[in-house]
């Protein structure tokens, strides 16, 4: 395999800081450009397949991305080579279209002059307060900063280009800005089979915060983030490296990316199929993912 392919999965697998969209669509390009390059080759879809596999693994917490590359991992047996170009092309086609659709569903429950508060960086998020923008909609939102690698700044940039008036504040003091706003909007990176909502660490304070202040707080997602297969009680937390908090050998120190925020805190997943709730309604994201992809 050529060191292009190679150096482009390395930067995929160690990807923390793009949304769970990006890499999954950065993904989707990679296995794109390989097909169309070596479709012809005795080793394809042996190397195609192990790339997959191999990303896949590197991202594990990510569930869109697990399903994408399963479908991908097995479609060689049924598709011919030449094939798989133009069904990698449908998939990266429809993975784009998926953060339009579901913005569209936020984008009413988004009001000119609201105030909002967010954390991380979601693609599915920041599409919605675009299209909002778009409509005329400005809104306040408190932006969480998101440690220890500080996406939510680059979403607090993004938000102020699309005209809106993005407030950064520190993770731990989101409870004392919780009473300002209307509701909150993060994305996922996975959605497990009991409704729990897997996502930047920081979600659960945020969840947790709006409950008690009685404020609405909405996973903004796809059904390709459903993973039926893991449970709250499965889920393992893969721990990174202690150096992005504090590099001092004299201390214990442990770094989480990523929350688990039980399904009772979330008011609504939105997706591209509308709103369903991630305790009564889980089943609608399977069957809607097997409509979808296969």
């Amino acid at each position: 395999m050529k060191t292009e392919y190679l150096e482009r999965a390395n930067r995929i697998a160690t990807d923390n800081v793009s949304s769970a969209q990006q890499v999954l669509k950065d993904t989707l390009g990679l296995l794109y450009d390989f097909s169309m390059e070596n479709c012809e080759t005795e080793s394809f879809v042996r190397e195609l397949k192990s790339l997959a596999t191999n990303l896949s693994n590197a991202q594990s917490q990510m569930s869109a991305l697990s399903n994408i590359c399963r479908l991908v991992v097995s479609a060689p047996d049924k598709l011919k080579p030449e094939e798989m170009c133009p069904y990698l092309d449908a998939l990266l086609r429809r993975v784009g279209d998926a953060s339009s659709k579901t913005a569209e569903h936020a984008l009413r429950l988004i009001t000119d002059d609201g105030l909002y508060a967010t954390l991380s960086q979601s693609e599915f998020v920041l599409k919605s307060f675009e299209l909002a923008a778009d409509q005329g909609k400005i809104a306040t939102v408190y932006v969480m900063e998101s440690r220890p690698l500080f996406e939510g700044r680059q979403t607090a940039r993004a938000l102020k280009k699309m005209g809106h008036r993005p407030i950064l504040v520190s993770d731990a003091s989101i409870g004392a800005f919780i009473t300002f706003i209307d509701s909150a909007f993060v994305g996922a990176d996975a959605i497990l089979s009991d409704g729990t909502l897997i996502n930047k660490i920081g979600s659960y304070s945020l969840a947790a915060a709006c409950a008690v202040s009685k404020k609405k707080f909405y996973a903004v997602t796809s059904v390709l983030k459903y993973d039926s297969e893991k449970s709250a009680n499965t889920f393992i937390n893969k721990e990174e490296s202690t150096h992005e908090i504090f590099a001092n050998p004299e201390l214990e120190v442990r770094n989480f990316y990523f929350d688990k925020v039980d399904g009772g805190l979330v008011t609504a997943l939105i997706t591209e199929i509308g709103m369903v709730s991630p305790v009564s309604e889980i089943g609608k994201l399977n069957a809607a993912m097997r409509e979808m992809y296969g």
